[in-house]
Order: structure tokens, then C-alpha cells, then sequence
């Protein structure tokens, strides 16, 4: 386990331009909960404290050298500060830092807002989200001015005014009332140009409980339920955070809202007299949230950050920092203990959230309904074989190389990516379509399969029909994919040909390879690949020498690498992945601070990769598991994971212990290192074998285990 930094590196500042706001929602956590501290608070926040924060802020971006930070705009009601001050205080910031990526929003209930206000912000490039609980019945049933009048009939005209602004809207959020019915919210949300919705829990713990659930335990549960079903099948086009990111987590991916997942601290509040607070919500506790280390004015955020508060607030964010019962749910890994303000007892934070009911029930329901589905996608490549049987799927196992059932998976995958790639293109601006079709016309049908699932290809596809669906595409660090209908005419002007036929691609400045991970990953500069050459070649050599017959494999099925590093992991750790989305890349560290890693490293990472797409291509035909719920210990992993995890990663390090088995007998000066990772792998291995017999596989997952065992069992006799 590696150390936690000494203090967090925060990225987003969110600053109290207002502690006072025009209307008063009868739930708001700054003025209807127990924290009053708003009442001490200036009204607005003053220039000086304004042009204050700015610099320090500048000092700290400076400080930790970040490329990109956070800027939210917050109150109360932002807008009571004026647009002409926001704007400049906008401008300001990126004067100060001419070199970082800035991202300016605000929140806004949206009764102010005018179309001058848009205008203003579209050009200074500050995005707006709006408040906002649905249709009149449920907007006002909450969210009343200070005389008990609707606000319904301003907000929504800030919503109609935001949906001709796609540029400057960023989304709604709507706080959850489990007396609106399911169907009214989706149907008044899912009819508007909402680029996402954020559905919230109304903020409780154990000290104000949710409101209604006291009489009906279920309340909330049922609420949560019939709205993702409904979500789920009729309105998928809609993007709901909280939906999206328990879907996401069930598959390993980050979460994007605060309120699930671990993480760390990654957000400072500076209030409207300066001073620097911890996460705003947390004044539903009660219990401050003033970091006491003075303000803009006199301290830095470096100084607030080693706060005693931010400490304990950070160690809420980790697994130990849990509840016992927390530590030991099987969910745990998805909702990380749910938000920490609803944690919050006269005990302190150390209980389950106050929606651990809801928030379990929720992930276990779609979990199963996510598995189902991928279970009815995978079906429908059956029919690409004449039968997935046993001697098809020992034969792709055991036979290593283009085998029969191996050609036989591969072809399937590739007959489903020319019908997608087809489907792509009947969408493609005409220019892009004449010139590319003749392109492709000219193809023989190996050489149009092999094109259609060239990594990049696959990647761009797959936005490209979404975006025809409607569905927005996003990396993991929560940026659009955008959708580029020219890149084809891109890749049939390829100097080696559509087909692209040399084997490996290395390290190709090829966008659709990157997109989808943002900037969570570093992709080395080009001198690194040439440096790197060497190692390259040799690592290729020690996988000939082992098995020839899986560069065969590679060369079908693994065309690409791309040399990364990953700023989050460990600095002696070697970072290798693949993702199913980029299906064929492989993601490989060539250098740590110290220099380039060994070649039998990366000829290992390169192994490790390759066997997740093997996987990969044969659970496109063959489901593996039966559900992939409740997740489990891995003795690869801190945190649990799906059973699919645990399967694939037994896949890959069998194949891997026969590979440093190899390399001890054969390379005298390696015969010690392989030792170790054999010893180390050979444990893990043991360990994986146990947990993967609890999970519910499926026949072919269960014959596919017993060949691994087997390959496991000889290897270690």
C-alpha cells in the first residue's frame, strides 16, 4: 500500500461571491440546516477579497504546477454579485495564469439570469448550471421566494433561455422529492435540451432525518428504483451523473461525483470575507466548517490545506476511515461510505450514511440490470459461430497463435465493427462519404474487416453512432468526447494504407488512441518512443524466444502501443492498462524518474495487455459470468472488484507466471528477478484461484477457469 500525500493537491476553488440569495428553498443546507454562520458573512464578496483570492490562488496553481484548475462561482445566489464582476473577475484569473486551462462555472437558481448575462458569459467562457426540481408542481412544492411566491416561472425561463446556449449550459440540479412521480420528472426533464442532470438526495444525517422516510422506511428506495428503471429503458439519452457514475463504478471507472467512490480532497471553499472553509455541504452537521487558518488575506492555501480539519476530512474519504459496517459491505467500493455530510451523527462522521439503504439497494439493482443487458448484447455475436462449445473454447485457450477458434472469435468481432463502421458512415457529411466509399470499395473483405477494428476506428465508431443516438460520450476524467466525421478521411490516407499492416504501430499522435482518458494520462513525447526503441526490440525478443506463436496474436489483435505514465500512481510503480473501448491498444510505462524500464518489464506489460484483449475478444462471443455482482477481493487490488476483474485478472497472470518461469531457466542474469515474480505471482495466483470459485460463472466462464487451473497447476509442480 503506498503512502497518502502529506496534503492534498486541490484543483477546484469555489468561491462564496454571495452569502445571501433571492429565493429560499425550504431544503437549502446553508440557510434552513443547523450551521447560521451565514448571518456573520458579508453580503457580497468585496473586490479586494475578489482580486485576494485570485492571487493566491494564482500562488498555489504556480506552487503545485498545475495545468488546469477549477473555478466555481457559488452563494447563495452567485448572480446578487453581478455579471460585470464575475466576468472580470474571470479575466483576471486568466491573466494572472496565461498557461493554465481555467474551467469557470456557476450555480445559479436562475431568477436573475438574462440573455445579456449569457452573451457575457459565453464570452468570457464561464458555463452555468441551473437549479432546478422539475416541472411547476415539484419546483414550487420547495423553491419559493422570500414571500412564499413561485419561482417556477423564472426559472424556467432561464432554462429556455440556457438550452439556445449549449456552449455556456452545463447542466440541472435537481434535489430528489419522492412525492413527484417518477414518470413527471423524467418526462419534464427528458423532453429539454439538458446536457446533464444530477439528481440529489436531499441533504440529512442522523441528527435531521429525510423528510417523509420516518413514515415509509422504503420512501426514498422506491423512489430511486422506479426512476433508474424508467431511466434505463425509455430515456437512455439522458444523462443523469448519480446514474451514470454508479454504472461506471460497478465497471472500475472513477466516480465524477463527490457524493460516491474514494477519493481525496479536492476542493477548497473560500467564503465571502475570505476565509478558507472545507466542503460547503458539510454545514448540515452543524459543526463548521471554517479551516481556522485566517483568509485570503492573511494566509495561504497551502497553510489552510494542512488543516486539522482537511486531515480528518481526508481520512473520511479512505476505506479505514469507514464504519465497520461500511468496511464490510459488498457495495463498498462503489458508493465509498456514500457523502460524508450524511454520515453525520452526535457521534461524529463515523457511521453508514443515512442513505445506506437506498444508496445499496440502488447499486445492487443496477449492477443487475447493467449485466443483463451486456449479457443480451454479447448474445446477439452467437450467431457469427457455428458453435461456442468446449472444444471451441480449449482449443482458443490452449492453442496459442491464429488457430482455428481463435480466427473464428476474431471474425465475429470483426463481421459486428464493419456492420458498425457502415452504420457510422451513413451519417458522415457528404464530402467525407464520397471520398472515403471509393476508398473502401477498393478493399478486399479481410482487408475491411482488419480496418474496421483498428483501435482508433473502433473508438471513433462507437462515438460517432452515439452521437447519431443522441448519447453523449465522456473520458474518465469527465470531458466530452466530441465526435469528428473527417477523422475517416484521416485514416484512409494512411502512407501504409487504410489497413495499416505494420506491425507494432508505435506510439501514433493518433487522437480517437487518446481520447477517451483525458488527461488522467500522460502520453509520453515522441523523443521517448525513439529512446525507447531498444528496450522495445528486446522485449519483443524475449516474447519470440518464449512463444512465437503469440506475436501472431499480437499482431491481429494488439496493433498499437502507447508509451504512458500515469501522474497518480506511484513513482516506482510500472503502470501498464487497456480498455475495452480502444480495443487492441496497449498502454505501456517505458520510464520511471530513474530512467527506462528493463525490456523483460515491458515485455511483460506487453504481455499483460494482450491478454486482456484476448479476453476481451472472446467475451464478445462468450459471457464469462453470470452476473458481475457482488464485487470481490482481489489479490491484485486494494479495493474489491467485479468478478470480470478477478477472471481477467487470473487470464493474464497465469499466462505471466509461465512467462518469468521461462525467462529464470533462460537468461542466467534474470534467473533472480524471475524467481521473485514467479514466487510473488505464483501467491496471488493461489489466493485469485479461491475468490473466483464464489463468483457465479457461466459454463463457458467455468470450462475457461478449469484450463487455467490446470495451465496453473503445471506450472507450479
Amino acid at each position: 500500500m503506498f503512502s497518502v500525500p502529506a496534503q492534498p493537491v486541490v484543483r477546484c476553488f469555489l468561491l462564496k461571491v454571495a452569502s445571501r440569495c433571492n429565493i429560499n428553498c425550504d431544503y437549502c443546507y446553508m440557510y434552513n440546516h443547523l450551521d447560521q454562520s451565514w448571518m456573520a458573512q458579508p453580503k457580497l464578496m468585496s473586490a479586494a477579497t475578489l482580486y485576494a483570492a485570485a492571487e493566491r490562488i494564482r500562488d498555489y496553481t504556480v506552487a503545485q504546477q498545475l495545468d488546469r484548475i477549477a473555478i466555481v462561482y457559488h452563494g447563495g445566489e452567485p448572480l446578487l454579485l453581478g455579471t460585470t464582476k464575475l466576468v472580470a473577475h474571470a479575466a483576471c484569473l486568466r491573466q494572472l495564469l496565461p498557461e493554465v486551462s481555467i474551467e469557470f462555472s456557476l450555480q445559479t437558481n436562475g431568477v436573475l439570469l438574462s440573455e445579456e448575462d449569457v452573451l457575457a458569459f459565453q464570452q468570457a467562457g464561464i458555463q452555468v448550471s441551473l437549479s432546478l426540481d422539475g416541472p411547476q408542481a415539484a419546483h414550487d412544492r420547495h423553491r419559493l421566494d422570500h414571500r412564499g411566491q413561485s419561482s417556477y416561472a423564472a426559472t424556467e425561463r432561464a432554462l429556455t433561455l440556457l438550452e439556445r446556449y449549449p456552449e455556456v449550459f452545463s447542466g440541472v440540479i435537481a434535489v430528489i422529492d419522492a412525492q413527484n412521480s417518477p414518470a413527471d420528472i423524467l418526462g419534464f426533464f427528458g423532453t429539454r435540451n439538458i446536457p446533464q442532470l444530477d439528481f440529489l438526495l436531499p441533504d440529512a444525517n442522523y441528527l435531521t432525518l429525510p423528510a417523509g422516510r420516518v413514515e415509509r422506511a422504503d420512501l426514498y428506495t422506491n423512489w430511486l428504483l422506479e426512476t433508474f428503471d424508467l431511466w434505463f429503458d425509455e430515456y437512455p439519452t439522458l444523462k443523469i451523473r448519480t446514474f451514470d457514475g454508479i454504472l461506471a463504478a460497478a465497471l472500475g471507472v472513477p466516480s465524477e461525483t463527490d457524493g460516491l467512490g474514494f477519493g481525496d480532497v479536492s476542493l477548497i471553499t473560500i467564503e465571502t470575507d475570505g476565509s478558507y472553509h472545507d466542503l460547503d455541504v458539510l454545514k448540515i452537521t452543524g459543526a463548521g466548517t471554517d479551516l481556522a487558518c485566517g483568509s485570503v488575506h492573511t494566509n495561504s492555501i497551502e497553510e489552510a490545506l494542512r488543516s486539522e480539519q482537511v486531515t480528518r476530512h481526508r481520512q473520511l474519504l479512505r476505506r479505514e476511515g469507514l464504519s465497520s459496517q461500511c468496511q464490510a459491505c459488498p457495495v463498498v467500493e462503489i458508493c465509498g461510505g456514500g457523502a460524508v455530510a450524511h454520515r453525520y451523527a452526535a457521534d461524529g462522521y463515523t457511521n453508514p450514511s443515512i442513505y445506506c439503504r437506498e444508496l445499496q439497494q440502488l447499486i445492487e439493482h443496477a449492477s443487475r440490470r447493467a449485466t443483463e443487458q451486456l449479457q443480451g448484447e454479447l448474445a446477439q455475436y452467437h450467431p457469427a459461430l457455428p458453435e461456442l462449445g468446449a472444444p471451441l473454447i480449449e482449443q482458443f485457450e490452449v492453442v496459442t497463435g491464429a488457430s482455428g477458434a481463435f480466427l473464428a472469435v476474431l471474425a465475429a468481432f470483426e463481421e459486428v465493427q464493419v456492420l458498425h463502421l457502415q452504420r457510422a458512415m451513413q451519417h458522415l457529411p457528404a464530402d467525407v462519404a464520397q471520398s472515403t466509399t471509393a476508398v473502401l470499395l477498393a478493399l478486399t473483405s479481410t482487408e475491411l474487416q482488419r480496418l474496421a477494428i483498428q483501435p482508433s476506428l473502433v473508438a471513433w465508431t462507437d462515438v460517432m453512432q452515439k452521437e447519431q443516438a443522441g448519447i453523449a460520450v465522456h473520458a474518465i476524467d469527465g470531458t466530452a468526447i466530441k465526435p469528428a466525421p473527417y477523422y475517416l478521411q484521416h485514416v484512409v490516407a494512411q502512407p501504409d494504407g487504410p489497413t495499416g499492416t505494420a506491425w507494432p504501430r508505435v506510439h501514433r499522435d493518433d487522437s480517437w488512441l487518446r481520447a477517451p482518458f483525458g488527461d488522467k494520462i500522460y502520453f509520453e513525447v515522441p523523443a521517448v518512443a525513439e529512446q525507447a526503441q531498444t528496450t522495445l526490440t528486446q522485449a519483443i525478443s524475449y516474447i519470440k524466444a518464449w512463444k512465437p506463436a503469440l506475436l501472431e496474436e499480437m499482431q491481429l489483435i494488439s496493433p498499437e502501443i502507447q508509451y504512458i505514465r500515469d501522474p497518480s500512481a506511484h513513482p516506482d510503480k510500472v503502470v501498464s492498462f487497456s480498455d475495452n473501448s480502444v480495443p487492441g491498444a496497449l498502454y505501456v510505462q517505458v520510464r520511471r524518474a530513474t530512467g527506462f524500464i528493463e525490456a523483460c518489464d515491458l515485455a511483460d506489460s506487453l504481455i499483460h495487455e494482450h491478454r486482456h484483449q484476448k479476453l476481451y475478444l472472446l467475451q464478445r462471443v462468450c459471457p464469462i459470468v453470470e452476473a458481475d455482482y457482488p464485487l470481490v477481493a482481489s489479490p491484485w487490488r486494494e479495493e474489491l472488484r467485479p468478478p470480470t476483474g478477478l477472471f481477467h485478472a487470473l487470464y493474464v497472470f497465469v499466462e505471466l507466471l509461465d512467462f518469468w518461469s521461462f525467462l529464470q531457466r533462460s537468461y542466467p542474469e534474470l534467473a533472480l528477478k524471475a524467481a521473485a515474480e514467479c514466487r510473488r505471482i505464483s501467491e496471488q495466483l493461489r489466493t485469485g484461484f479461491t475468490v473466483v470459485e464464489t463468483c457465479a460463472l457461466t459454463p463457458g466462464g467455468r470450462q475457461l477457469l478449469n484450463l487455467l487451473r490446470t495451465h496453473y497447476n503445471s506450472l507450479s509442480a
